[in-house]
């Protein structure tokens, strides 16, 4: 039997829906569920797509051939992609 037998009603601008069904759909949670979580003081964790740990594993990958070839230049690519990975995964959580 279903507990939740409620409903509320809510009118948003086409912009603001965009952006609700983004973030919940960035969160891996249904629209009910995001909303239901942050009005009650939740804040839903970003799960980063699939693709995005791929195109990162690739960016290691280029990371150690770069370094095999020239130390220096594969040092600052590494320092350049930590910094995009921190970003995309840290920074990310915050863009609610």
């Amino acid at each position: 039997m279903r507990k939740r037998t409620q409903g509320i009603n809510v009118r948003v601008t086409a912009a603001e829906k965009c952006k609700i069904e983004r973030s919940a759909a960035g969160c891996g949670l249904t629209v009910s569920e995001y909303l239901r979580r942050r009005a009650l003081g939740y804040s839903p964790k970003f799960h980063p797509p699939p693709e995005l740990f791929s195109a990162l594993t690739y960016m290691d990958n280029l990371t150690d051939m770069l370094e095999r070839l020239d130390p220096y230049l594969g040092g600052q690519y590494r320092l350049c992609a930590e910094e995009i990975r921190d970003s995309l995964l840290c920074g990310s959580q915050n863009s609610e």
